[in-house]
């Protein structure tokens, strides 16, 4: 018998980290009465983590009386495809049923180029086994905002793995409607008031890996930069998005541990990144140069916070977090706001 093929839910969301509270988030006008539930999420993978290392998560989350296996891929710019299954009536103790009814086969995935050619992503997963889990309480509220429609998730709990563990608070901000391309605009406007906290490009998913590993940046392969083509436009946007990304990383990697490393990875990362704006997208005429000057305050803040953070932590002098998480977070918007601009030249795609 044949089944017709399922499609993906496309995910769209950003993430804040911070100290907050349920007392905090619900000062916030405009928030509809929330709704609260407890969810234990376990992430499967085989011994050499090829999923994970793929930006894929295969995961069972578990929430009152239902159980659903959720099969998520990375897309970048908080954007992933998601296809999920219910296996609440057949779920056994640590055992996945893949249910190919409702996910998608590994022809489908590579066809469609959403995992690598050479990754026998069947065989992964049959073979796989619990990772690590994750046990959060979820609050969750609905609000409208100039007709674009949100879901505010605040989660608290821990990411566990074997004998380690750490602390999960942040709040989710995903996309219901948005036809006017609000996020970006919705997630600063909520950040200014929610003082203390930062953008959180590192997924669950990724810190439960590193925590796993037991170390940190195993998950990114760096590679070195290749010469900066003037070719392809589309070369050039790819190579801008990949830049952020290794950004994206060490950056949030750095605010999370206070000001205390990697310092010559991020320093690194921003001397990149401003190269790329400032020698191929600063010498043409079709971008906006104010958003561009933009942006590179924005490094040269970061910089200077880098800067400032390394000597304050060298002379045993409290670090300035909340600067530090505002340089850090007025970044990053910036750039994903500067990539928004450059999505709408389609036609130099090419």
């Amino acid at each position: 018998m044949k089944y017709p093929k399922p499609k993906p839910f496309v995910e769209k969301e950003l993430r804040l980290s911070g100290k907050f509270s349920f007392e905090m988030l619900r000062n916030i006008n405009n928030l509809y009465t929330p709704v609260r539930k407890k969810i234990v999420t376990e992430y499967f993978d085989d011994n050499k983590y090829n999923l994970l290392k793929n930006g894929i998560a295969l995961r069972k989350r578990s929430e009152k009386k239902s159980t659903l296996l959720e099969l998520k891929i990375d897309r970048g710019q908080g954007k992933s495809l998601e296809w999920v299954s219910d296996i609440t009536k057949n779920n056994s103790q640590d055992f996945i049923h893949y249910n190919f009814q409702d996910l998608p086969i590994e022809k489908t995935l590579k066809e469609k180029r959403l995992v690598p050619q050479n990754l026998p992503f069947q065989k992964i997963v049959k073979q796989s086994n619990k990772i690590f889990q994750t046990d959060i309480l979820r609050t969750i509220w609905t609000t409208n905002y100039k007709g674009s429609i949100f879901t505010i998730c605040f989660d608290e709990g821990k990411i566990l793995c074997q004998t380690r563990e750490q602390l999960i608070n942040e709040i989710e901000i995903e996309v219901q409607q948005d036809e006017k391309n609000l996020l970006l605009e919705f997630f600063e406007n909520l950040w200014a008031k929610l003082p203390n906290s930062f953008y959180q490009g590192r997924s669950k998913a990724l810190r439960g890996f590193e925590l796993r590993k037991n170390q940190q940046l195993t998950f990114r392969v760096i590679k070195k930069q290749k010469a900066i083509s003037t070719i392809s436009f589309q070369k050039i946007k790819t190579d801008l998005m990949s830049t952020i990304a290794v950004l994206d990383y060490f950056s949030c990697l750095f605010c999370e541990n206070g000001g205390k490393s990697p310092l010559n990875c991020l320093r690194n990362s921003l001397l990149e990144i401003k190269t790329l704006l400032l020698f191929v997208f600063g010498a043409s005429s079709i971008f906006n140069n104010k958003q561009l000057r933009a942006i590179i305050r924005n490094i040269h803040r970061m910089e200077k916070s880098v800067t400032l953070t390394e000597k304050k932590v060298n002379i045993y002098h409290a670090v300035n977090i909340f600067q530090l998480y505002k340089s850090h977070t007025d970044l990053l918007l910036s750039l994903y706001k500067f990539v928004e601009t450059l999505n709408k030249f389609s036609g130099l795609n090419r």
